[in-house]
């Protein structure tokens, strides 16, 4: 600083990085959630005052004074300005800017949850012991034209500090990061990336770009004059940020990303503190090489930051720290050696860079986290939850927002439920018509809340809610003590079980699980359940229960709607007895119908016996009257037969012949043949109307029509005439032969019963069995024909005599008749060689004989008149 110029052009670009101080308080303001804006804020305007005195009185010296074997500065603490000359005034106020920067770097890092005086007791630390000590070995000479410090002796390269001022602060923002951990809820179980968007994005951007614009300043600057270096620093800076922004941003656009506000931000200034260390000494290709690197280091940082779970609220470490180590290895790596001016090769250039940056991180990460840590013991780094939760504008400033009165407001409404409090609003501000908004939500939820009360304290039905685990009851209405006779407010904290259960006489344990069963279960499929409600009294009476599983954010409770149904099951109860009572007269009605039907069946059976008897009595005497006396005078036929035929041999013996003419007439005549066919033609007459004598004496026998009321019979002749009536089917027949009828008779006293009802029963009876042999016979000639049907080519040919043998050789129908005296009473057992009844329907018979059908009494014939 030879000249005026070069004063007047080292104190605008103090002034420019001035101005980044502001960049960095728009940006981090920016980036940060409402409730805390204000903090942060206060906190760069803050470290840029505290600094710049500590930096006067102790960081000065420390780094500019004489140097003490190349670590320490031994003098100029507290320099005077006023009168200062040689251009110390102006080097101070550069230096001064570089070390509030680096100071500030740690605001954004620690945002939201650093308690403000720790952040004033490291920025004093900062400012006064890591910043100027570190500033002492890469820089001490510097305002004399020297190399003093001992990594300054050794070649080490930085130009404008991207490890003295940006890696310094970022090792330091590193290891506070670490001591103080994350935001509440940045990498919780749920949500392991969870990001909180800043309060103003566009301030952030003004902010970046003011950043940009002091940066101008701080590397242009760093040249100490206005020299023919100014142009190229300031070329390569603009360069390398430009390159910085469009890495990121050709990444996320390539790989069909969104476009990330704080990749574009973050991009342009690790450009920036990468292009620091070298700008001096880089072609303009060098400088975006550099700057795009930058970028990249930053994206690859902050992926590593997150899944380390490290929380920097902005970026800094990302941005200072680690493109800021970049920038110091680039010095060797694409630097010009003659422009470096330390006579060493890349290689050794690039060892003297590490070092350096070793130094850096050694001194600045181990000084600042074992302080921190001692620090902590005595003063909290970090704010607590409550006051984390509630924002640092009101929990270190007290400075109320709109906003935050919002906030109170709807804690409020959510701590003590009450309501009737609004927020104040304004027409003019977002946060006011937001405020407007949310009072007109609460007036209409207060409205439902009232309607709903209103439904619910007025509810017949019981409703509770309860916890699922405990089945503890949180909240009942007021239906709840009408049906049980418990207080609805006193029930609240007591167990379900106190009001109802599966069963009485349980344990408690047994209680609570089978009730909670009930409660799953109807959850589950929405069914109405029955279980016992237990009044205060001590008696016990039925309630239906239904359950609803209710969810309010993480807390899961269930809604019971219980209801006495003890009037309901006493109305059911009246109405089953009507209903058995109703039901015991149908039965009643119904038998006594069912007696009448067959009372009735029976009396029109009897008059149609009677009629039947009758009618067939009055045939037997119209027939037996004529055939009476045919019967009776065949005798005296056949007597003047026998006289006629004797008188007639008289004449053929004694009497001449007669004229051949008569003669010849009388031949014609056979006389011989009449005369020895006409006994037996009146013998056959005389048989024939026996048989007829004796049908009618059966017909009348069988009728008994005369003989309706008890009467003693013989039972051999009920069934003798019975069996003549049917004589005309026991014959063979084309389809069958002929039934032998087999009779087993004991000797039966005359019995008391009535005669015309048993023969009938008789007569029905042996009929089944005469059909039942005649179908059998059918149906085995049938198989048969079918048989050789299938056995031969041509079944036309078949006859029936080439199917069944004559009917001698042929199985005959026996029907076997078998009286017996049995002590008081006499058993009659009629049996048939048919195929009998079949066992599907030998269990209806009963039933048959029981039937009121008289399609029933049609297909089982006797069945009603033997019953």
């Amino acid at each position: 600083m030879s000249t005026a110029l070069d004063e007047f052009w080292i104190i605008a670009s103090a002034c420019l990085v001035f101005l980044m101080q502001a960049g960095f308080l728009c940006l981090e303001a920016g980036a940060t959630r409402r409730k805390n804006n204000i903090n942060v804020a206060i906190k760069n305007i803050a470290d840029l005052g505290l600094s710049l005195l500590v930096f006067w009185m102790v960081g000065y010296g420390l780094m500019f004074g004489t140097s003490f074997q190349g670590w320490l500065g031994a003098n100029q603490f507290a320099p005077e300005l006023g009168n200062a000359g040689n251009g110390a005034a102006v080097f101070f106020i550069f230096q001064a800017m570089f070390c509030s920067t680096a100071v500030t770097i740690l605001s954004g890092a620690v945002a939201e949850r650093m308690n403000f005086k720790s952040y004033l007791l490291i920025a004093m630390m900062i400012s006064g012991i890591l910043y100027p000590v570190f500033g002492h070995w890469a820089w001490n000479g510097l305002n004399r034209s020297e190399t003093s410090g001992w990594l300054m002796q050794q070649g080490f390269v930085d130009f404008a500090g991207s490890t003295v001022v940006h890696s310094l602060g970022g090792w330091t923002a590193l290891a506070t990061t670490l001591l103080i951990g994350p935001r509440l809820g940045r990498f919780s179980k749920k949500r392991p990336d969870q990001k909180y968007p800043g309060s103003d994005i566009p301030l952030s951007f003004l902010g970046a770009l003011l950043l940009w614009f002091g940066w101008l300043g701080f590397n242009g600057g760093s040249t100490l004059g206005f020299n023919d270096q100014v142009p190229g620093v300031l070329a390569n800076t603009l360069l390398a940020g430009a390159a910085g922004i469009v890495t990121p941003l050709l990444y996320l656009v390539f790989r069909h990303r969104e476009v990330s506000t704080s990749l574009i931000i973050n991009g342009a200034l690790a450009g920036l503190v990468a292009v620091t260390a070298n700008c001096h000494a880089v072609s303009s290709v060098s400088a975006i090489v550099i700057g795009a690197g930058g970028g990249l280091i930053m994206m690859i940082s902050s992926a590593v930051l997150e899944r380390c779970r490290i929380d920097d609220v902005v970026g800094a470490i990302p941005v200072h720290l680690a493109a800021g180590i970049w920038g110091t290895l680039a010095v060797a790596i694409f630097g010009d050696l003659d422009r470096l001016g330390t006579n060493l090769d890349r290689l050794a250039q690039f060892k003297v860079q590490l070092s350096g940056i070793l130094a850096c991180g050694l001194w600045s990460f181990t000084v600042s986290l074992i302080i921190l840590a001692l620090v902590n013991q005595w003063m909290p780094l970090r704010v607590t939850h409550k006051q984390e939760y509630m924002g640092l504008n009101i929990a270190e400033h007290g400075a109320p927002s709109e906003l935050q009165a919002l906030y109170n407001t709807m804690r409020l409404h959510v701590r003590t439920g009450d309501l009737q409090h609004r927020v104040r609003t304004s027409a003019f501000t977002e946060i006011g018509q937001i405020g407007g908004w949310y009072n007109q939500v609460v007036q209409s939820l207060e409205q439902v809340i009232a309607r709903l009360d209103g439904i619910i304290t007025t509810a017949v039905d019981g409703i509770v809610t309860i916890d699922p685990d405990t089945l503890i009851v949180q909240s009942a209405n007021p239906a709840i003590e009408k049906i049980f006779g418990y207080s609805w407010l006193t029930i609240v904290g007591q167990s379900l079980t106190v009001l109802i259960g599966t069963e009485s006489g349980l344990d408690d344990s047994t209680t609570l699980k089978n009730l909670q069963g009930v409660l799953v279960k109807s959850c589950c499929s929405g069914e109405v359940l029955e279980v016992l409600g237990f009044h205060q009294q001590g008696r016990q009476f039925p309630v239906e229960v239904v359950a609803t599983k209710s969810k309010k954010g993480t807390e899961v409770f269930w809604t019971v709607m219980i209801r006495d149904i003890t009037v309901r099951k006493a109305t059911e109860a009246a109405l089953q007895a009507s209903e058995l009572a109703a039901r015991q007269n149908a039965e009643q009605l119904k038998t006594a119908i069912a007696q009448l039907r067959c009372t009735q069946t029976q009396m029109l059976q009897a008059e149609k016996m009677a009629s039947l008897g009758q009618l067939v009595a009055g045939v037997a005497h119209e027939i037996n009257n004529p055939v009476g006396f045919i019967h009776c005078n065949l005798a005296h036929a056949h007597q003047y037969i026998d006289d006629l035929i004797r008188v007639l041999d008289y004449y053929q013996k004694h009497c001449p012949p007669l004229p051949a003419t008569v003669q010849s007439d009388i031949d014609d005549l056979e006389v011989d043949f009449l005369k020895d066919d006409f006994p037996q033609l009146l013998g056959s007459m005389q048989i024939g109307t026996n048989r007829i004598r004796d049908i009618v004496k059966s017909l009348r026998n069988f009728a008994r029509y005369d003989e309706a009321s008890l009467k003693r019979v013989d039972i051999h002749e009920g069934i003798d005439s019975t069996l003549t009536i049917l004589s005309h089917q026991l014959k063979a027949t084309s389809e069958r032969p002929a039934i032998v009828i087999e009779k087993h008779y004991s000797d039966l006293p005359e019995i008391e019963c009535y005669a015309g009802a048993l023969n009938q029963v008789f007569l029905n009876i042996l009929n089944n069995a005469i059909e039942a042999i005649a179908r059998e016979t059918i149906a085995r000639e049938t198989i048969a024909r079918k048989t050789i049907a299938r056995e031969t080519s041509n079944p036309k040919m078949i006859s029936a005599k080439a199917i069944a043998p004559p009917f001698p050789d042929r199985e005959n129908g026996v029907i076997t008749i078998t009286t017996k005296a049995i002590a008081t009473a006499i058993r009659i057992s009629i049996e048939d060689n048919g195929p009998g009844i079949v066992q599907t329907v030998q269990p209806k018979i009963s039933s048959l004989a029981r039937s009121d059908d008289s399609s029933d009494l049609a297909s089982f014939h006797g069945a009603r008149v033997s019953a």
